[in-house]
Order: structure tokens, then sequence, then C-alpha cells
């Protein structure tokens, strides 16, 4: 017998609904609770089932292979233009300045006129130095002359006074002898008169009045060898003291001789100076001292030129540049975006600290084809070609690192991270020079910035 597990509507009608029980606020917690717990029971099933299905995830790592290039050491750096000639020119004689035809920056060629003098007053400076210089010659023929008159006269009469002492001498001694024989026979004539001698007497008095005679002219005459005497020792004094001096002569020797000289000199001067004071090169002026209408005295400074044509650029150099930069090596200069050849030229020995305290070295770059667009005094940028190495493997900089036993690289061998001594040459900018320890074929890793051990297995990733 077949049952019918319908029933009708009014059946079900008649059965009575069960009531939804209410929950209290501490058991809906409680059931939250144990919904979030099964929640991550289920989670976390999942994860680990997941994680033991799947393969092992190794650390990645950037890998890239050596490359053949041609590596070429630069220093880039930068300095100041400046001259490697310069010129101070001063006035070659005192003078008045009529016109001055440049100011401090103008641009100069050699042969352009730069100071125009005076023309009158050069005149007036060369007719002066002319008349002292004719001056000096004649004060000295003049004291020469007298000099020498002097001289001669003084030998006159240094002779005439040694033959009057002489004659003075003698008058005096036969003057001496005349009064004694005078006196002998006064004495003679006493006795012949006392004796009565009349004869004698008279002969006597003859002999006394020719003595007395002779003595009269004898002191006339030495009076007069005493006055010639007294008269040429005058003369000798006075040209004694009129006679130049050896030292004497040659000071007015040298008076004459440097008047002489000032003369040419001014001569010479006024010649170089008489179309205008020319520069001797091209270049520019960098200091104006002289002032129209003013008077330059000689040896003032008027003006300064600094030569745009034999230029350099002065760089200063680190410690680590100078293990890369030589006397004689090649550069490119930019100055005001123009690009220039040059050379190392000079390397200073001595070290000075910069305005931040750096330890730096001077050097200097001279420019091999300066034009007229150079700017002494502007910053410009030098790059300095240094060794060249051609075909050479080469790493970026960054994946050499350096250890105790020297420089080595990562390698990823056979998916596992290794170690590779290498022995590096010169650097670029972003590569570096691998003389020996690879063979270019390696997966060289670029950065172990997770400070992965060797032996560690990874994932290379090319980069």
């Amino acid at each position: 017998m077949k049952m019918n597990w319908k029933k009708s509507k009014g059946d079900l009608a008649e059965k009575p609904k069960k009531e939804k029980k209410v929950l209290t606020p501490a058991e809906k917690k409680k059931r939250r609770k144990k919904i979030l717990l099964g929640v991550i029971a289920a989670c976390l099933a999942l994860f680990i089932v997941s994680r033991m299905m799947a393969p092992e995830v190794l650390p990645p790592v950037t890998v890239q292979k050596p490359q053949t290039a041609t590596i070429e050491q630069t220093v880039d750096t930068s300095g100041t233009v400046k001259t490697e000639v310069k010129k101070t020119y001063f006035s070659p004689l005192s003078a008045q300045v009529s016109e001055c035809r440049v100011a401090m920056g103008d641009a100069v060629a050699a042969g352009d006129v730069l100071i125009v003098y005076s023309e009158e007053d050069l005149k007036s400076r060369e007719s002066e130095a002319s008349l002292q210089n004719d001056e000096a010659y004649y004060t000295y023929q003049d004291t020469v002359g007298k000099s020498n008159a002097d001289a001669a006269e003084y030998s006159r009469s240094s002779h005439d006074i040694e033959i009057l002492e002489q004659q003075v001498a003698d008058w005096k001694a036969e003057v001496r002898a005349l009064k004694q024989y005078i006196t002998d026979m006064g004495c003679f004539l006493r006795e012949a008169v006392n004796d009565g001698h009349e004869h004698a007497a008279e002969e006597y008095q003859n002999d006394i009045d020719q003595a007395n005679a002779t003595l009269a002219v004898k002191e006339e005459e030495l009076a007069e060898f005493e006055s010639n005497l007294s008269e040429q020792k005058g003369i000798k004094n006075s040209t004694e003291d009129t006679m130049l001096t050896a030292n004497g002569k040659k000071q007015i020797e040298a008076t004459k001789e440097l008047a002489a000289l000032k003369a040419e000199k001014v001569k010479e001067a006024v010649a170089q100076v008489a179309e205008g004071l020319k520069a001797d090169f091209g270049g520019i002026v960098t200091d104006v001292k002289a002032v129209e209408g003013g008077v330059i005295e000689e040896s003032g400074e008027l003006l300064t030129i600094e030569s745009n044509e034999d230029v350099c650029v002065e760089v200063s150099l680190s410690k680590s540049d100078l293990e890369k930069v030589h006397e004689g090596q090649k550069a490119i200069i930019t100055i005001v975006g123009k690009e220039y050849e040059g050379t190392v030229t000079r390397i200073s020995k001595s070290a000075t600290k910069n305005e931040k305290g750096a330890t730096v070295v001077a050097g200097e770059i001279h420019i091999d084809n300066p034009d007229a667009d150079i700017f002494l005094g502007v910053e410009a940028k030098v790059k300095i070609q240094g060794a060249v190495a051609e075909n050479a493997i080469a790493v970026p900089i960054e994946a050499v690192n350096v250890g105790k036993e020297g420089s080595f690289v990562y390698i990823v061998e056979d998916g596992v991270l290794a170690v590779r001594n290498v022995e590096t040459g010169i650097a670029s900018m972003d590569l570096l020079e691998i003389k020996s320890g690879l063979d270019g074929t390696e997966q060289i890793v670029l950065n172990n910035s997770m400070g992965l051990p060797e032996g560690t297995p990874v994932t290379p990733v090319e980069g």
C-alpha cells in the first residue's frame, strides 16, 4: 500500500510553528568567536597544504655577463680660465699722457696702440736730457782742463821752490860768512890802529868797506829769493787744493757718463713711444693705471695685459685624481658651451686645502686651440683623458668587491652563489677592466645587497 506523504495546506496550517531561540549578548559573542576561529583554522590549513604542494622559492639576484668594451679612464673636474702670459707695462720716461685708448676688459691685438704721450712733452724731455748731458760734458772738460793746468803749475812751482830754497840757503851762508869776515876785519883794524900801523889800518878799512858793499848786495838778493820762495810756496799750496784727486776725477767722469746714458735712454724711450705705447701680444686689458692728462713718472705703472692666446685652465685635483692624471695627457675643455682641446702641462708638487678643508693639488691644462671666444676668469669644465684599454673584459663597477685577499666578484654557478677573485685594471665612469679571473661567460652578480654567503642557492635574474 503506497503511502501519501503529501500534506494538505490545511494540515500544514494546523501544525503550530516552532519559536526561534533568542540569544543573549554573551552567547552571540561566543558564537562569533567560534566562527572566526573556524575561518582562521581553515585558512591556515589551506596555506600549509599549498606550501607543501608548491616548489621551493630561492632568493633572486640580478646578474649580467661581462662585456667586451674599450675602457677610457677620464677625470672630470672644473677650473678657472687664466692666462699663461701676463705683462704689466711701465712708463719708460716721465711724461704726460695725452690719450689712453684702452679700458679694463678691452681685447687688444699685438701692435695695437695703448697709450699716447704728449708730443710736446716728449720733445721737452729729450731736449732737457740733451742739455743736461752737454752741461755734464762741458763741466767735465772745464774741470779737467783747470785741474791739468793746476797740476802743471804745481809741478813748476815745486821745481822752483827746490831751486829757490837752495839759493836762499846758499845766500844765507854767504851773508853769514861776510858778516863774520867784517867782524874779523874790524878786530884787525882796531889792533892796527892801536899799534900805529896806519898803512895796515887803511887796508883793513878798505876790505871792510868792500865786504859791506858785497853784503848789502847779497842781503838784497837773499830778500828777493825769499820773496820768490814764499810766492812759489803759495802757488804750490793753492794749486794743490784745486787739483783733482784720482777719486775726484772718477766722480766727474761718472757724472758725465751718467748724463750721457740718461740722454741716450731718454732718446730711445722717446723713439719707443713716439707713435704710442704698443701691445706686445694679443690679450685682455685687466688693469689700467694711466689717466689722460696725467704725468706718469719714469717706471710708473701704466696698465696690465693678460694673453688670451696663451691660456690654460687652473684645476684642483684630489688624491684619487693624482693616480690618473699625468703631465702630457690630453683633455677636452668646455668654456661657455664651446669645446677646446687641451694638454696637462703642470701638476703642482705642493698640496693645499680648499674652502671645504679637503687636500687638493693645483694643476694647469693648456688650451691648445684658443680663439677670440675665450674669456679669462670664467669657469671651465675639463675632462682629462687617461689610460685606454681596448677589447677589455669589463664589468659594472658596483659588481666588484674588495676583501682581505683583494678584489672579487660574486657569480652564479650551477644555480649557486660563488666567489671569483679577479685582477682589476682601469675604470671608466661605470665600467671596470678585469685583467684576469673572468673569461667573459660568467653570470656576474651586480649587487649582493642581501649579503648572501657563498654557496647559497639563488635565482639569477638578468639585469
